[in-house]
């Protein structure tokens, strides 16, 4: 994985790392997958089209009469080993975001299931990156062809 600098000011260099560490987290979740000792088929991960990761985790029945903060904390604690799988084993930590969400019942009771995300973060790229460049290229794009700019400016030499 390629981190980020500080000296990388200039946004399409950010832009760049992060697309070449996407096709990294791709190459990586391929990888991970086939080795069945891994903690990718331990903790029973899958990922869908955009490769996102995703599992459940179930707490302990004991944990029931805990209060909900209390089990969102067994549930990093939990956690701690596929943070520490992402971080050391794989070395993404800088760009996944997690989340983590309590499954309800049908009577819309808390259950003990919860599931977990791990979304990659690009740090250059974003929806804004892309729409201002496309503007700026399509305006420079059409003022060239709408204005012979470059016939004056040869006409110059």
């Amino acid at each position: 994985m390629r981190t980020m600098s500080m000296k990388n000011k200039i946004p399409i260099f950010n832009v760049i790392n992060d697309i070449r560490n996407y096709i990294d987290w791709i190459k990586t979740i391929d990888k991970e997958k086939t080795k069945s000792n891994s903690l990718w088929n331990k903790m029973g991960m899958n990922h869908n089209y955009f490769y996102t990761v995703y599992f459940p985790i179930l707490l302990p029945e004991e944990d029931r009469v805990l209060p909900d903060n209390i089990k969102r904390l067994r549930v990093v604690e939990m956690l701690a080993p596929v943070h520490r799988y992402l971080d050391e084993d794989l070395g993404f930590a800088e760009y996944i975001v997690p989340e983590f969400n309590q499954f309800y019942n049908e009577e819309n009771e808390p259950t003990l299931t919860y599931g977990i995300i791990y979304r990659f973060a690009f740090k250059g790229l974003s929806l804004k990156w892309f729409i201002t460049r496309t503007i700026f290229w399509t305006i420079t794009i059409w003022a060239l062809l709408k204005f012979p700019i470059i016939k004056w400016l040869t006409s110059l030499i």
